[in-house]
């Protein structure tokens, strides 16, 4: 994310990436006075409904760190990136460290949210507003956030306390993309500062860390880092820089609405996509994309559905001409294939058809290898049509905007704790 973890935004179209003109440089935030927050959270899972289970903040002088008893259990993902899980001792459910095998102390999530936004006012001081720093490509921390503290009606509250969210992902790879192949937090933390006495395994060992790239990166090359010294406010300077790379927090909520927006259509998709979204992995990434494809062109099933009454085939070709522009020719190929096998009844339903492993060597799997190994695309067509006799049912993923449609990606299946 990474916040909400690096791991967790690889692959554009099951974690929500917005479309590339919400992916702009941002416009920045008006002149004024501002205190800077670095900040990060980890979460259950990449849905909006899904729910924060550690919310952390570093300023200079004072840190906040809590977890969060989540009403739901954390995905399999989630609970490999946050060394979390939920487990029932006795009669009560608790947030147990994996490393430490230690209970977590935890609070609901209304009742973290409420003391952080208590813990910003303070560290707001006289300044007159807050700029959350945070470290992730796709943005979707910030859209997390906002959804649940609209879920508990703390938005508004919120909005009088911080101005915006500036990313240092998006300005690193600004100022660091001569120098550094990479921008995630791992590496800036060990290239640009002291990796033998910061780490990023934590919400609070990230937000200190994103806190400190953006005060780096403004102090310039020739400035040695932490000149200031420790516990020295931010500089005129980084708060400037803050300032110029910072989103405002209304341009973030066009960006959650829009992001909702967009997987609403996703879901209309549902009688189509729902039974391949239970296939093997590297089929599964495949359907997001095809699907998010339909998506980004503002495409529904019904217009798809009349068009094929309509015309069949040609009818289909007319309407998926509107992703000539952003989709390869075999993708619209692809999809017209699988819409004229689903609407018509005397056809075999077909799913996507696998894609060439990028590694030849390991075109036909190694012995140990699951059957959900991204790296390996030969999953057979059998093994994807067969997931299409079986009773369709409601895919987790697909009935959740509370993958931001309702859903920001496509979770494992969780087992009981």
């Amino acid at each position: 994310m990474d916040m909400v973890s690096e791991t967790q935004v690889n692959g554009g179209a099951e974690t929500g990436e917005l479309p590339p003109a919400l992916a702009e440089r941002p416009a920045g935030l008006p002149p004024g006075t501002y205190a800077l927050v670095g900040w990060d959270m980890d979460t259950t899972g990449r849905r909006l409904i899904d729910e924060i289970c550690q919310i952390a903040a570093y300023a200079p002088k004072q840190t906040y760190s809590q977890y969060i008893m989540p009403y739901g259990d954390l995905n399999p993902g989630a609970r490999r990136r946050h060394s979390v899980r939920v487990v029932t001792v006795g009669r009560y459910r608790m947030l147990k460290d994996t490393n430490t095998h230690k209970i977590l102390k935890t609070k609901s999530e209304i009742s973290a949210l409420t003391e952080f936004l208590d813990w910003l006012e303070a560290a707001r001081g006289d300044a007159g507003s807050v700029i959350l720093i945070y470290h992730e490509p796709r943005r979707l921390s910030p859209t997390m956030l906002l959804e649940a503290l609209t879920r508990y009606k703390l938005l508004d509250r919120f909005k009088s306390i911080v101005s915006g969210f500036t990313d240092s992902y998006a300005l690193a790879a600004d100022k660091c993309k001569s120098t550094v192949k990479s921008v995630s937090l791992r590496v800036l933390a060990r290239v640009l500062l002291d990796a033998d006495t910061l780490s990023v395994d934590s919400a609070l060992d990230r937000a200190t860390a994103a806190y400190k790239i953006v005060e780096h990166l403004a102090q310039g090359e020739q400035q040695e880092v932490g000149a200031g010294g420790e516990g020295a406010p931010p500089s005129a300077h980084m708060v400037e820089t803050a300032r110029a790379w910072a989103r405002p927090v209304s341009t973030e909520l066009d960006a959650l609405a829009t992001l909702k927006t967009l997987l609403e259509r996703q879901n209309t998709f549902r009688p189509v996509f729902a039974p391949l979204l239970r296939t093997v992995r590297p089929q599964r990434k495949r359907v997001t994309a095809l699907r998010r494809l339909l998506a980004d062109a503002g495409l529904l099933y019904d217009q798809l559905k009349d068009a094929w009454q309509e015309q069949k085939i040609e009818g289909l070709e007319k309407q998926l001409a509107a992703l000539s522009v952003t989709a390869k020719e075999e993708d619209i190929k692809e999809l017209i294939e699988i819409f004229d096998c689903h609407f018509d009844p005397a056809k075999e339903p077909k799913g996507p058809k696998p894609r060439a492993p990028r590694n030849k060597n390991r075109a036909g799997g190694s012995a140990g290898e699951g059957e959900g190994d991204a790296g390996d695309g030969s999953t057979s067509d059998s093994a994807a049509s067969s997931v299409h006799h079986s009773p369709t049912k409601t895919n987790n993923a697909e009935a959740a905007v509370g993958d931001t449609s309702q859903t920001v990606a496509n979770p494992e299946p969780v087992a009981a704790n």
